[in-house]
């Protein structure tokens, strides 16, 4: 555990605990390699996607939007199998205590740095490929963002903070999967995945992040709480949408 808590500060039983040693942010030669090294990796995945998918938009066997969401349906995949593979068991270890997955290890440096690079490529690439689904919010201003989120969380050595949030890439998984080929769009499962992942489980850590703010070094809370607020206005608007389609079939019948 590292840079989690300050001096005096207690547990989540508030038993006491003694702060343990935190790295002075910043970042080491050694970290920047891993970074560049995980970044060109990232890139020729995210191109050994991208290149065949072009290839079949040319041929149009699929249609523009397809190809604006295969690097999200990659991207989602992978941060998924990884929150419920590398996350959910060491917090239910831990409690449910987030303090236990702010650390520094090799595979959450490796995630935030696939995800800041996935953020770089899909403006690059979409800005060229497919610019007309590169929305101003979802896009620029949402990957601009998590850009600064990442830098932040590895110039604090705390990158597994990220990893608690994982699996709420679950949902835009299933909204890429539906944009990627209109059979795999379920409406009722993703809102349900989006309910339980972005507003139950991440008010739930939003709760934990505030009850622990003057035990943890970093003020997460306030990204945490920015992004619940992103959150129940694209709920909002999902429900709004569903609301109208229910509308619209019900007078259809009467019709």
């Amino acid at each position: 555990l590292i840079g989690l808590t300050r001096a005096g500060g207690g547990g989540m039983r508030g038993t006491p605990q003694p702060a343990p040693s935190m790295p002075s942010p910043g970042f080491g030669e050694e970290q920047l390699s891993e970074i560049l090294h995980d970044a060109i990796f990232t890139t020729c995945v995210m191109c050994s996607v991208m290149v065949p998918v072009i290839a079949l938009e040319r041929a149009r066997r699929v249609d523009k939007k397809a190809v604006s969401y295969a690097m999200a349906a990659c991207c989602s995949f992978a941060m998924t199998v990884a929150g419920f593979w590398n996350t959910v068991p060491a917090l239910l270890d831990s409690g449910l205590d987030p303090r236990a997955l702010l650390r520094e290890t090799r595979t959450d440096s490796f995630l935030c740095t696939f995800f800041g690079a996935y953020c770089v490529l899909d403006l690059a690439i979409g800005s060229v490929v497919y610019p007309q689904y590169v929305d101003l919010l979802t896009g620029w201003v949402h990957h601009i963002a998590y850009l600064g989120l990442m830098w932040y969380l590895h110039n604090h050595h705390v990158q597994g903070g990220f990893g608690i949030f994982l699996i709420e890439e679950l949902p835009t998984f299933l909204l890429a999967l539906g944009n990627v080929s209109k059979p795999w769009r379920t409406n009722v499962l993703f809102g349900g995945s989006f309910f339980v992942t972005r507003l139950c489980w991440h008010g739930y850590m939003l709760s934990q992040f505030w009850q622990l703010r003057t035990l943890i070094a970093q003020p997460l809370y306030v990204p945490i709480g920015v992004t619940m607020l992103l959150h129940m206005h694209w709920f909002y608007g999902y429900a709004r949408q569903q609301l109208r389609r229910m509308n619209q079939a019900r007078k259809k019948k009467v019709d």
